[in-house]
C-alpha cells in the first residue's frame, strides 16, 4: 500500500470532496515504515508528504492538518535522527492552546504534541487547561456556541467519545502522568468517575452514549470503534487505570471490552476497514488491550484476518476506503496493521492515544 501510495503521490482528487489531502497522515506513515526499514529509503518519502503540508489548516488540528498535525508528523519523522530541528522550533513556539478541548482540533490534540516533544511548560498549560475543562459540572461540557445548529441542544452538552469527549483528555493526561508530568489525580479520578457513571448495560453489555446535555443521554447507536463506544472510552479507563494504580479501572475497561468483542453483531461498524470508526480502530484499540492482557490476543488476531481478506489488489491503494488520509482512508489503515504487527508500541499509534 505504501509503495503504491508513493508512486502515484497525493493529488488534490484523491480526497475526499471538501477536505484537504493528507498529506501529514502519509508523512506519519513513512516515519513508521523508516523504523521498520531504515535503509528502505521510507523517510525520504516522508519527508517529501511532509513539505507538502507545512502549511498548517488553523491554530491546533491534531488530525485536521493544523500545527499539532505538523509538528506530530514532523516528530516521528525526526525519531533518532536529529533531522527538523528548526522546523520542531518553529512549532514549539508557535503551538498554542485553543477553546476546543477535543482531541481531533482542540487541546488535547495539543497535549499529543507536547506528550511526544520536550515541552514542559506546554505540557503544564495543557494539564491545566484541561483539569479547569474536567472541574466543571459536567466535566468538558461544550457550550452552545460550539454546538451545531442542527442538533438542537441550546445548553449544550458534554460528549463522551475519544475523539471528541471526555476520554480524550483523559487518555493523554493518563499518558502524561506516566511521563512524569505533574497531573493532579484528582483530575484523573474526576474524569474517569464521571464515564463510569454514564455508562449503562444493555444485552451486549457496558456502554456509553455519545454524550450527555442534561439529564438526557444522547441517543447513539452502539459503535465499536476508536471514535466513539466502548473500545477508544475503555482503552481511556484501561490507561487512567494503570496511571493511578486503580485495577477498578482496569476491570470496568476489560469487562466493556470483553463483551464487546463476545458480540460482532452489536459492532455496529459494518466491514469498512477504516481506522476512526471502522474495523482499523477497533483493531488499533484490541491490539493495544491485547499487549497488556493477552487473553485479548485472539479476538486482536481475528481483527487482523478480517482486515486482511478486505485486501483487493485490483483497488488503487487495496482497501475500499473514503481516499488515502489517516482517519477514514488508506493511509490509516496501513498505519494500523504496522502497530498492530509489532513487536513493541509503534510511536506512530500514539497520537490515538491507544498506548
Amino acid at each position: 500500500m505504501a509503495a503504491r501510495l508513493a508512486r502515484r503521490g497525493t493529488r488534490e482528487g484523491t480526497a475526499p470532496r471538501g477536505h484537504r489531502p493528507d498529506h501529514l497522515g502519509c508523512a506519519q506513515l513513512y516515519a513508521a515504515l523508516h523504523r521498520l526499514e531504515p535503509e528502505a529509503g521510507w523517510d525520504e518519502i516522508g519527508q517529501r508528504f511532509l513539505e507538502r503540508g507545512l502549511t498548517p489548516a488553523g491554530p491546533a488540528g491534531l488530525f485536521t492538518g493544523g500545527l499539532a498535525g505538523l509538528g506530530v508528523a514532523a516528530a516521528l519523522l525526526k525519531g533518532r535522527t536529529g533531522r527538523y530541528g528548526g522546523l520542531l522550533a518553529k512549532v514549539d513556539g508557535a503551538i498554542a492552546l485553543v477553546e476546543d478541548h477535543d482531541l481531533i482540533e482542540g487541546v488535547t490534540g495539543v497535549g499529543v504534541y507536547a506528550l511526544m516533544r520536550p515541552l514542559p511548560s506546554k505540557r503544564q498549560a495543557v494539564i491545566r487547561a484541561l483539569a479547569e475543562a474536567a472541574a466543571g459540572d459536567p466535566p468538558f461540557h461544550v457550550p452552545p456556541h460550539r454546538v451545531p445548529p442542527a442538533w438542537s441542544l441550546p445548553a449544550g452538552y458534554a460528549d463522551c467519545g475519544l475523539a471528541h469527549g471526555a476520554a480524550g483528555p483523559l487518555a493523554l493526561l493518563a499518558l502524561l502522568s506516566e511521563e512524569c508530568a505533574d497531573v493532579p489525580a484528582r483530575t484523573l479520578v474526576r474524569i474517569a468517575d464521571w464515564l463510569v457513571d454514564t455508562a449503562h448495560t444493555d444485552e451486549y453489555g457496558l456502554a456509553w452514549p455519545a454524550g450527555i446535555a442534561g439529564r438526557d443521554r444522547l441517543p447513539s447507536p452502539r459503535r465499536a470503534s476508536w471514535c466513539y463506544g466502548v473500545p477508544g472510552t475503555a482503552r481511556a479507563l484501561w490507561l487512567a487505570g494503570r496511571a493511578l494504580n486503580e485495577p477498578a479501572y482496569q476491570s470496568i475497561a476489560r469487562e466493556a471490552m470483553t463483551a464487546l468483542l463476545d458480540h460482532p453483531e452489536a459492532w455496529g461498524i459494518g466491514t469498512s476497514p477504516n481506522l476512526c470508526h471502522g474495523l482499523g480502530g477497533l483493531l488499533l484499540v484490541t491490539a493495544a488491550f491485547a499487549a497488556d492482557d493477552t487473553r485479548f490476543a485472539t479476538a486482536a488476531d481475528d481483527l487482523l484476518g478480517r482486515i486482511l481478506d478486505a485486501f483487493d489488489p485490483d483497488l488503487p491503494l487495496g482497501f475500499d476506503t473514503d481516499g488515502e488520509g489517516l482517519l477514514t482512508g488508506a493511509v490509516g489503515v496501513a498505519l494500523t496493521l504496522l502497530a498492530a504487527t509489532g513487536d513493541s508500541p509503534d510511536p506512530a499509534a500514539r497520537p490515538f492515544l491507544v498506548a
